[in-house]
């Protein structure tokens, strides 16, 4: 800023908030990512492979959500600021996912199909449901997410064999733990926390649960029959076991959701994040876009 800018506008300048975390710019190359990246297993590769190709349309349909609606949050300056940032982020996420995809090509899984019947259900989901029910599917499905890469960060990450892969889905896991909160605050400034807003959230968030889990299996399965692999019986107990291993811990975590007095940020994952931003290199890191 100009040193002979006025000091009312220098000052008015500074008042307004910066997000409450960061837009990084990522660039993750794939081209030497293995067939079998995650413990050298088709299931639970193509378990992840799924999961990933939810992300590209799922994440651009929250961005329309909370911008849907944003325009109603502009006397909350902090949270419009974060609102920015986690549109930033998202839009982030779905292009190295995006990218991450085109890489599998090779392998003859055509995940690209899977992007697009994603974008397919969420628009046809998106044109029924009314802005306040977007919003509250991406709430819904952002505790979702919040809740699995708390495991991604702590071990699931260390079955990953590939670098690439593994820093992508542990910076993706950081930055859904940084914005966990953005959506939730969002429904609550507009709508609050009675029990008029409680029961669609929970009454959403169970549909949610139904639609990301028949999405992700689905998807695993198609997987497995382009990979050749749908009668490898041994391959699919081990998803299995993962499955119900991990499922133990998910559980209750997502009943907390149904809590009357539930927050995102109920749960502390600060010194998990800062061990898992170091691995990244992201504690220092520059190259951040302006919010």
């Amino acid at each position: 800023m100009s040193n002979s800018a006025p000091a009312s506008v220098k000052k008015a300048l500074s008042a307004q908030p910066n997000p409450s975390f960061p837009v990084r710019r990522m660039d993750y190359k794939f081209t030497t990512t293995p067939k079998y990246w995650m413990d050298n297993e088709p299931s639970l590769t193509h378990l992840f492979t799924g999961m990933s190709t939810l992300f590209p349309e799922g994440e651009a349909y929250f961005v329309r959500a909370v911008r849907a609606l944003r325009d109603q949050i502009k006397d909350n300056p902090q949270l419009d600021k974060d609102i920015g940032a986690f549109i930033g982020q998202e839009a982030m996420h779905s292009k190295e996912h995006h990218a991450f995809h085109q890489s599998a090509e090779q392998f003859g899984l055509r995940p690209e199909s899977l992007e697009n019947a994603t974008g397919l259900i969420l628009k046809s989901v998106e044109k029924v449901f009314s802005k306040k029910t977007n919003l509250l599917l991406t709430v819904g499905l952002e505790h979702y997410t919040a809740v699995l890469v708390v495991t991604m960060m702590d071990s699931v990450n260390e079955l990953m064999t590939d670098d690439t892969v593994r820093n992508l889905w542990l910076w993706h896991s950081v930055e859904e733990t940084e914005h966990k909160a953005v959506a939730f605050d969002m429904y609550q400034h507009l709508y609050g926390s009675g029990l008029n807003a409680y029961l669609p959230r929970v009454t959403i968030f169970s549909f949610a649960l139904l639609m990301i889990t028949s999405m992700m299996m689905g998807y695993t399965a198609v997987l497995m029959k382009r990979d050749k692999q749908l009668l490898n019986l041994k391959s699919w107990k081990k998803l299995g076991q993962m499955m119900v291993s991990s499922h133990r811990i998910f559980i209750p975590k997502f009943m907390d959701y149904y809590r009357r007095d539930f927050h995102p940020n109920d749960s502390d994952e600060t010194e998990l994040v800062a061990r898992t931003k170091a691995k990244l290199g992201l504690l220092k890191s520059a190259d951040v876009l302006a919010c």
